[in-house]
């Protein structure tokens, strides 16, 4: 039970973190971001330029928007960072056997 409190806890701390992380960006890098949501305008006509069916393409353009796809960018790499420390801090206190 405790593994699937930490694990729901890691996702929830990387979602308000990866928020927090975009914000600071935005507010103190906004030609960072700028590059940021013109790569991800990249990311959403390659995606949609695949030649797939037209019904599914249809769903992809409806579903997909470059500002879900940077926060996406966003929490990945807050969850990456949190894996990191966590496995820093959190292997003087394992036990190996």
């Amino acid at each position: 039970m405790l593994r699937v409190f930490l694990a729901t806890t890691n996702i929830f701390t990387s979602l308000i973190l990866g928020a927090l992380a975009m914000g600071v960006v935005w507010y103190l890098s906004p030609d960072l971001m700028q590059d940021f949501f013109h790569s991800a305008s990249g990311l959403k006509l390659w995606l949609t330029n695949l030649g797939i069916d037209p019904k599914y393409n249809n769903f992809l353009w409806f579903l997909i928007e470059e500002r879900q796809i940077v926060f996406m960018g966003f929490v990945i790499a807050t969850r990456v960072v949190l894996a990191i420390l966590a496995a820093i801090f959190i292997a003087p206190f394992t036990e190996t056997v």
